[in-house]
């Protein structure tokens, strides 16, 4: 018998493959099965691709957040000495009151992982952690340190400092720094110096000063001499300074102030610093 016509409402030549018609003006024509159990599905694919595009979405906070940890959290190599004093039990929980740090631990690589609550808070107490490292480069111990890290210093009216000689050359010294009265300086110049010193070679007109701070109850030694004044055997900073605070470091009760290390033909020259507050 003939083969059938086209189906009503249909109209026009084969397709391509010749499995069916074409479309005609408006008309739909009859697909291959392939094609019409791919466009069956449209509705499936939009469902997984939604369903796809929704798990990225799950994704993407989780992987920001491990990104924002990652920025909250740093690893140092710190001088030995430092770090056990920071992470000694007494000065452990000030460390962290001082730099608002939620948490300091030495790794298994001996490194010490600071973590702090957000990314500028572990800029500042990094900032923080540098000026303290900085003053215990002139000597460090447990005491030192924990004063260093004291939240809130208590006012001090009036500091005693003396100075104990560590040679016959010199002459021991006592002196009260209050508000009024925050230097203490020491050189050749009578005029200039509360403590003067003669006929010491290599020492300058005005060697050094101490000066007193009460509001933060310290003491600090700048360094004014041509040939160097030394701090616990390491020589004192001297200009151009990187940052005006490095021009000055803070003494503490029992460091030792010397104008000449020992050497094969000279001894050394310099005080012992005690420091006693009063008020």
């Amino acid at each position: 018998c003939p083969p059938p016509g086209p189906a009503p409402g249909v109209s026009g030549p084969a397709g391509p493959d010749g499995q069916g018609p074409v479309l005609t003006g408006d008309t739909l024509a009859i697909l291959p099965e392939k094609l019409r159990g791919i466009l069956d599905s449209q509705q499936s694919i939009a469902q997984e691709v939604m369903a796809l595009k929704q798990s990225l979405g799950a994704c993407g906070p989780s992987l920001k957040d491990e990104a924002k940890e990652e920025e909250k959290e740093t690893v140092l190599r710190l001088n030995q000495k430092l770090q056990e004093c920071l992470l000694h039990p007494d000065n452990e929980q000030k460390f962290l009151a001082r730099t608002g740090l939620a948490a300091a631990a030495v790794n298994e690589d001996g490194m010490v992982v600071l973590r702090a609550h957000s990314k500028k808070g572990l800029m500042k107490a990094l900032g923080q952690l540098r000026r303290l490292a900085y003053h215990c480069q002139w000597g460090c111990n447990k005491a030192k340190v924990s004063a260093l890290l004291a939240e809130k210093a208590k006012p001090v009216n009036t500091m005693v400092v003396r100075l104990a000689a560590t040679s016959s050359r010199l002459q021991s010294h006592e002196a009260r720094l209050t508000h009024k009265v925050r230097k203490l300086r020491i050189g050749t110049q009578a005029s200039d110096c509360q403590v003067c010193i003669d006929g010491i070679p290599g020492l300058s007109r005005k060697h050094c000063t101490i000066t007193f701070e009460p509001e933060k109850g310290a003491c600090y030694v700048q360094d004014l001499s041509t040939n160097g004044t030394y701090l616990n055997g390491k020589r004192l900073p001297r200009p151009p300074y990187k940052n005006p605070q490095d021009a000055r470091v803070r003494v503490f009760h029992g460091d030792e102030l010397f104008f000449r290390m020992r050497s094969d033909d000279a001894e050394e020259l310099g005080f012992v610093l005690n420091l006693v507050e009063l008020g």
